[in-house]
């Protein structure tokens, strides 16, 4: 394990595995049946990422935050699904580039939905494997 693992602002130890922190508003939150430390997915149509839920009122309504993305690449099929495990947002941002002509691109505002995820079990038997 990484001692960065182990910063509170980067990753949360749930059941043996340390998943990457999403920020995301208390009440939108509390609309999806999410608590803080709960496991949750957050995806679009490029994939999907299992996080911890840190939630806070300093996030507005409709935003999801994380400080940046992880270093680590974790994909694993729970359930017929594959998910990455790893914190690993980066997979769901937009392949476009900032502007025409240059060679940046543009992660900042991604479209994504987030779930409580409910498959605990279901991905420590898919990580012991």
């Amino acid at each position: 394990t990484s001692f960065t693992d182990q910063i509170n602002d980067h990753r949360t130890l749930i059941d043996g595995h340390y998943y990457w922190i999403l920020r995301m508003n208390a009440d939108d939150a509390r609309d999806r049946g999410i608590q803080h430390r709960d496991l949750i997915k957050i995806y679009n149509n490029r994939g999907a990422v299992i996080c911890a839920a840190d939630t806070s009122s300093l996030v507005a309504r409709g935003v999801v935050k994380s400080y940046q993305s992880s270093a680590k690449f974790n994909l694993l099929v729970v359930n017929g699904e594959t998910v990455e495990i790893g914190g690993c947002l980066n997979m769901l941002t937009p392949d476009r580039f900032q502007t025409s002509g240059v060679h940046s691109m543009s992660p900042n505002s991604t479209l994504v939905e987030v779930m409580k995820y409910d498959h605990l079990l279901e991905l420590n038997e898919a990580r012991a494997a």
